[in-house]
C-alpha cells in the first residue's frame, strides 16, 4: 500500500551552501545528516513546511551522486514514494515488468529503485523505512 510522497532527492554539490539558501530563503530545517560510504555521498534529510527534502552531496567523483553532478551539473534526482512493505511492493511490481534496482532491505534506510528506463524518464525510490525512520 503506498502512503504518499516521502521526499524528493536533489544532488548537489555542497550540502552546507544548499542548506543555508533553504534556510534563510523559506525556513527549511535539517532533520538529520548521514554519510554514506559505499555509495560515495553523504545526504541531509530536510523539511520545509511539510514537505522533505533529501539534499545528496557526493564525497567522490565515481559514485552515483559524483556521476550524476558530473553529467547533469546536479539538480532533481528522484522522488520518493513511501510505502507500507517495501518487499511486497517490489515483488507486485516487478510482477507488472518493472525493472528494480538499488535493493537496499537491510539497514534503517530501506530502499529499492524503479529504474528511470521502466517509469518513464523518472528515477522512483520505494521505501519503507522513510526519511524519518518511521514504518
Amino acid at each position: 500500500m503506498i502512503k504518499g510522497i516521502d521526499h524528493i532527492g536533489i544532488a548537489v554539490p555542497n550540502i552546507d551552501e544548499m542548506l543555508n539558501f533553504l534556510k534563510e530563503s523559506f525556513g527549511a530545517v535539517e532533520y538529520k545528516r548521514t554519510e554514506y560510504p559505499q555509495l560515495k555521498q553523504i545526504s541531509s534529510i530536510v523539511t520545509l513546511k511539510g514537505t522533505n527534502f533529501e539534499l545528496m552531496q557526493p564525497t567522490g567523483p565515481d559514485g552515483p551522486i559524483g556521476a550524476f553532478i558530473k553529467n547533469s551539473g546536479g539538480g532533481f534526482h528522484h522522488i520518493s514514494v513511501f510505502c507500507e512493505d517495501l518487499e511486497k511492493l517490489v515483488g507486485e511490481l516487478e510482477g507488472k515488468g518493472l525493472k528494480i534496482i538499488g535493493k537496499m532491505y537491510e539497514g534503517p534506510d530501506r530502499v529499492a529503485f524503479i529504474h528511470p528506463k521502466s517509469a518513464k524518464g523518472l528515477l522512483v525510490e520505494l521505501t519503507d523505512t522513510g526519511s524519518f525512520g518511521k514504518k
